[in-house]
């Protein structure tokens, strides 16, 4: 029996895609670092179901509850092809530890919009 989701909730959200230089297994990599590290970005949606959900928050607990869906763009944005959005952000406060204090710290601006049709049943 099929059931329809009345109460659906999606977010655009940004995901990144990690294969840079190798690092010996149990090594960190430093926060400094971590941008060589990024091959690149895609858009990622993740799909919640929230009338079904409700019947798992209790037994599962609210982490195992949110699972509906994740979908990623079928490309990949590289770094390079992000060159000119570049924003420095602002100084964090409080003061992060010294391991995780960036030198250039930094995101992108970059305006995300979605159109959503409904599908036809």
């Amino acid at each position: 029996m099929l059931t329809e989701c009345k109460r659906l909730d999606f977010e655009i959200e940004m995901g990144a895609f990690v294969g840079g230089k190798l690092n010996n297994l149990g090594s960190p990599i430093k926060v400094n670092d971590a941008w060589n590290n990024i091959f690149g970005f895609v858009l990622l949606n993740d799909w919640s179901f929230r009338d079904f959900q409700v019947w798992e928050y209790v037994p599962l607990g609210p982490f195992t509850a949110k699972n509906g869906m994740s979908t990623i763009s079928p490309w990949i944005v590289t770094l390079e092809a992000l060159e000119g959005c570049e924003v420095a952000l602002d100084k964090q406060d409080p003061t992060p530890l010294a391991y995780l204090n960036e030198k250039n710290h930094k995101s992108y601006d970059i305006e995300l919009s979605l159109l959503y049709k409904t599908p036809k049943m």
